[in-house]
């Protein structure tokens, strides 16, 4: 998937999104959803949480970044809104070992040459980085990596966070979470860990959670992205679970350092 703008083309979505109402905590609805398919209808072709996903993280950051400004992406894969970004006048550094895991993609080399405005760092993301400077980038953000992540390993993205950020900086990120279902609870247990870390109450998340129940406007993985998802394992080992997606806006300021074990 790749998406590239006349010059015309990004500026006029900067100014749509400029405005762009936001809250620091939220979750995906399918209002925004269908905002994306009028405004950005090639960033809506997965059929999966991305299509709620990418849009809402590239709207986040034209709303809260002046131009330009220097923005890193997490684990980018196809850096689709990398590239997005940069055509609106950021510069974008993308940190991706592109080797594989949590099901990314491996194909480096094309990904620079497709992409040419964007700085490559061929690496996992965490508080050793190197090739960068500290306290260098106005906005750290990810779009479906977070859950991946656990332990010692989420401890060293939010130490990476913390120290390569400016302090006046904002980290930005869209978090599949199993809501209900298998995993539920482990997906939990883990948002929790990164609801302490990016400065917030567990009350706010709770509060989260009980309206994600209520609201009729919430964006769900659909029964057909599943069953894609789901690929040649049997259903029976692999059923419907229910899916949203969890929205930061946080601070440099409010990240917290979390360990393996803090909730």
């Amino acid at each position: 998937m790749s998406l590239h703008l006349g010059n015309t083309d990004a500026d006029q979505l900067a100014r749509l999104y400029r405005s762009y109402p936001l809250q620091r905590l939220s979750y995906g609805t399918v209002r925004d959803y269908c905002d994306s398919v009028e405004n950005l209808p090639n960033l809506t072709t997965s059929g999966d949480l991305k299509d709620c996903q990418r849009p809402w993280v590239f709207k986040a950051i034209v709303a809260t970044m002046q131009r330009p400004g220097k923005l890193l992406e997490i684990g980018a894969g196809e850096p689709v809104i990398a590239n997005l970004l940069a055509q609106v006048g950021h510069e974008v550094w993308v940190v991706d070992p592109y080797d594989g895991s949590g099901n990314g993609p491996t194909a480096y080399q094309e990904y620079r040459r497709r992409y040419p405005k964007l700085n490559f760092l061929r690496s996992t993301f965490g508080k050793d980085l190197s090739g960068i400077e500290e306290s260098s980038f106005d906005c750290i953000y990810s779009i479906s990596v977070l859950e991946h992540i656990s332990g010692a390993s989420l401890s060293n993205v939010f130490a990476g966070m913390r120290r390569f950020l400016k302090p006046n900086g904002a980290t930005i990120h869209a978090i599949d979470h199993v809501h209900r279902g298998n995993g539920a609870a482990w997906h939990l247990s883990n948002l929790r860990q990164m609801i302490r870390g990016f400065g917030f109450r567990q009350d706010d998340l709770q509060d989260l959670l009980t309206a994600i129940d209520q609201d009729t406007d919430t964006y769900y993985l659909s029964a057909e992205a599943h069953n894609r998802w789901r690929g040649t394992v049997p259903y029976a080992e692999f059923p419907m679970r229910v899916c949203v997606t969890i929205q930061i806006v946080s601070q440099a300021q409010t990240l917290i350092a979390i360990d393996a074990g803090s909730v």
